[in-house]
């Protein structure tokens, strides 16, 4: 007969084998519309489209809720003396919250039809100008939220600081040194209709505030299931060696 501890070594067993699995399982799709900010292909001629978005305005997925964002892209040239060449994270492209000027902020909408966990992950960087102008010693900080009505689901301030990243320059941002990488599990209560949006707290200086790319928001497998299966297999071998002592 298959004794008391004996049967705890085999549920144990199981329950990690089976948070491995889950654990290895992908994540479900991005439902986030342009979330590495490749559309509209911007000139990095700040100041009007499709380089800078003012509140009111929409481009590909987002629209601007409030002051001016600029979209960089990579070693793009102005025409002019100044060479926007910071590097995205992901892609071509990226989001500086604080435009051409502004401090600004960009909001979706994203229909969420499972209600369950999700995981809300960005890379976060910023724009400390060039020649020194632009208060590049200070932290750029942004608030991030995803909300249902006037219900937040999540309400975070995120800060970004350049005393973390001594290689970063400005706009020649080395691009596996200068972000950091956010991942966040959010419960989603209901389906529906969901805000997600990110707003500039960076005050400062109203051209170079905090950048952001390679925003994802992606459903987490749902272990319980398979935590139930795993239970009810220890149980059925337990009870299948008693049957036969």
């Amino acid at each position: 007969m298959m004794r008391m501890g004996q049967i705890f070594r085999v549920a144990a067993t199981a329950v990690v084998a089976i948070s491995a699995l889950s654990a290895a399982c992908a994540l479900g799709p991005n439902l986030v519309v342009n979330g590495s900010f490749e559309e509209p292909i911007s000139d990095n001629r700040f100041g009007l489209n499709p380089a800078t978005w003012s509140a009111g305005q929409s481009f590909t997925g987002w629209t601007v809720t409030q002051g001016a964002i600029d979209i960089h892209r990579s070693g793009t040239g102005t025409g002019g003396s100044f060479v926007a060449a910071g590097n995205a994270y992901d892609g071509q492209q990226y989001l500086d919250l604080n435009g051409t000027p502004g401090i600004g902020g960009i909001e979706q909408t994203i229909f969420i039809a499972t209600p369950g966990v999700y995981r809300l992950s960005f890379a976060m960087s910023g724009n400390t100008g060039w020649n020194g102008n632009f208060a590049p010693n200070a932290p750029r900080s942004m608030r991030v939220k995803v909300s249902q009505g006037g219900t937040d689901a999540f309400n975070s301030i995120f800060t970004w600081n350049p005393a973390s990243h001594p290689t970063h320059g400005g706009h020649s941002l080395p691009n596996s040194q200068s972000y950091d990488w956010h991942e966040t599990d959010i419960l989603i209560p209901t389906s529906g209709n969901y805000a997600l949006s990110f707003t500039s707290l960076f005050t400062t200086n109203s051209f170079c505030g905090p950048t952001i790319d390679d925003v994802r928001l992606q459903l987490v497998p749902e272990p319980a299931s398979m935590l139930a299966l795993g239970t009810g297999l220890v149980g059925l071998f337990a009870r299948r060696r008693r049957a036969r002592a």
